[in-house]
């Protein structure tokens, strides 16, 4: 538990660092905060060795990087197509998926109390953005893009599962994170999004995304996917927009409204009844 609330202690610092980088397209801020992350783990591999990938994990891990690059991508595509509310909360149902699949596919049989935890995490973000919710004809590209970036999330939570089970954090992660800056970096050609020429300040900024929200949040993450349920670490980002709604409060007295109040209490209550799931 100690650990996924770490995760998403350092996730939500991610729209706060985002906060200082206005100048950066989001395409960029994706692959940086990939390619940062990898490239420390890569140098850590150099110090102490880390045991290879066999061919066939690989493979299955270059297919869940691909699922997360193409997450960001289509998180922050969806920003631009829909509200930031409806991005938000479509944004965050990995663990809905995840469930179905663990449920129906994988045949899995999960406590009650694990669906009632999931029943009230998402109630809460509803309370929290409910009021600002647009779904309009105008934003249903956007919209279906938003809940998209959740499938390839979750997906990529299932694959990470499988394969943590046998391999170490290191070794599949620093593999995970390359492969994710590779597709965001396809994808900036594609849609010609500059990756460079920034300033210093601003790569200083995307050097800390690398580390925190990328290596200490989802790094947390993919450590314990080997030891519980795939449904409950794709519920860990769920906190994010109401940890950054505090951190923001306390560094830009930005006001916290009764709606993130109440359902950030029920969205935390799901969370830790979730996070109890073994």
């Amino acid at each position: 538990m100690f650990l996924l609330f770490t995760a998403m202690l350092a996730v939500s610092t991610s729209p706060i660092i985002a906060r200082y980088l206005d100048d950066v397209p989001a395409v960029a801020i994706s692959f940086w905060r990939m390619g940062f992350g990898a490239l420390i783990l890569w140098m850590i591999s150099v110090v102490k060795k880390q045991s290879p990938l066999s061919s066939e994990n690989r493979n299955k891990t270059i297919i869940a990087g691909i699922f997360l690059g193409i997450h960001f991508a289509l998180f922050f595509g969806a920003i631009k197509l829909t509200t930031i509310a409806n991005a938000t909360f479509l944004g965050t149902l990995a663990p809905l998926f995840t469930y179905f699949i663990e449920k129906f596919i994988l045949k899995r049989r999960h406590r009650p109390v694990l669906l009632m935890g999931l029943g009230l995490a998402i109630t809460g973000a509803v309370i929290i953005v409910g009021h600002q919710f647009d779904f309009s004809s105008d934003f249903t590209l956007g919209n279906l893009l938003a809940i998209a970036c959740s499938l390839f999330l979750g997906m990529a939570f299932i694959i990470s599962e499988k394969i943590r089970r046998t391999v170490g954090t290191i070794s599949y992660s620093r593999t995970l994170f390359f492969t994710a800056a590779v597709t965001l970096l396809v994808i900036a050609i594609f849609t010609n999004s500059p990756l460079t020429g920034f300033s210093h300040i601003e790569y200083g900024g995307l050097l800390l995304l690398g580390i925190v929200p990328t290596l200490i949040g989802h790094g947390s993450m993919y450590f314990a996917v080997r030891y519980v349920s795939p449904t409950v670490v794709a519920s860990t980002p769920m906190g994010e927009p109401i940890l950054a709604s505090v951190f923001a409060w306390f560094l830009f007295q930005e006001a916290i409204g009764y709606h993130t109040l109440i359902g950030g209490g029920c969205t935390l209550l799901g969370l830790f009844v979730i996070a109890r799931q073994k």
